[in-house]
């Protein structure tokens, strides 16, 4: 099940880095390292806390699998989105005469593309995961324009989806029905309860095959496209860290894994496990 050429997830944290609040820092130290950090966006599914206070999520997943393949120590760090691009964006503070690759923590993070201002000074190194926001509508139901969308009455959205998606909803003006997961949103959409279903299409497409629901959609509609990738901050450019990360992450992307990591999390978010 492929993803597509751009992706959700970027979109999810471009529009956080606009909007967010701004909070403090949470730190997970992976191995004892002092010069490497990875950033990883809080937010649902992607970096959040299990009970016992461990970072889990697809990111940081993602973000584990890079740095394992590349044999490099780091501190990964949840924190909001707007946080994180400008902790990437800005300027390390080094020694007068020391290059800045060799002095000082080397940031890194993962991020959404296009990177909007004021972070433009944010290296993109890899892209790392790829798919495509859309609107399905229940079979024999219209919908080919976002007016279309619209006028179908309340759309199904996921809980987790509904909390990172709002800036969407909100610049479409759609009327949302949230629901505790796809796989829910799916079959009120095969009673006729909702008219049409947002979100990742791969997602839908995989929980509507395994619940048996293929059958009911019928149109859809693509809302956006975007990408994600590994970032650096501008000092880190030429460090020999950052060749490492880069090679390990366009490694796993040809091979499939940081995809079926994104595969396995979206399967446990959207069908309600």
């Amino acid at each position: 099940m492929p993803l597509h050429r751009r992706t959700v997830l970027s979109l999810l944290l471009a529009f956080s880095a606009g909007g967010m609040r701004v909070a403090p820092a949470q730190e997970v130290t992976r191995a004892p390292s002092t010069r490497i950090r990875m950033l990883v966006p809080e937010l649902p599914v992607l970096g959040e806390r299990d009970p016992q206070g461990h970072p889990t999520g697809l990111v940081v997943d993602q973000a584990r699998a890079i740095l394992d393949r590349a044999g490099i120590p780091a501190t990964i760090e949840l924190v909001p989105a707007v946080r994180l691009y400008a902790e990437l964006a800005r300027a390390e503070v080094t020694p007068a005469g020391a290059p800045a690759e060799t002095s000082g923590p080397k940031t890194y993070g993962m991020i959404a593309l296009p990177i909007r201002a004021p972070y433009q000074a944010i290296v993109p190194l890899a892209l790392t995961m790829s798919a495509r926001l859309v609107a399905a509508a229940r079979r024999g139901v219209p919908l080919a324009t976002l007016e279309d969308l619209r006028q179908v009455g309340p759309v199904a959205v996921s809980a987790s989806g509904t909390q990172a998606l709002t800036p969407v909803i909100q610049q479409y003006g759609l009327a949302v029905q949230t629901v505790p997961s796809v796989v829910n949103g799916l079959r009120m959409l095969a009673h006729g309860r909702v008219n049409a279903i947002l979100g990742i299409a791969a997602a839908i497409d995989m929980v509507a095959r395994e619940d048996g629901l293929a059958d009911q959609l019928g149109d859809r509609l693509e809302i956006t496209t975007m990408d994600a990738w590994l970032a650096c901050a501008p000092t880190a450019r030429t460090a020999p860290e950052t060749a490492a990360l880069r090679e390990a992450a366009e490694a796993l992307y040809r091979e499939g894994r940081l995809e079926a990591i994104a595969r396995q999390h979206f399967h446990k978010a959207d069908s309600g496990s």
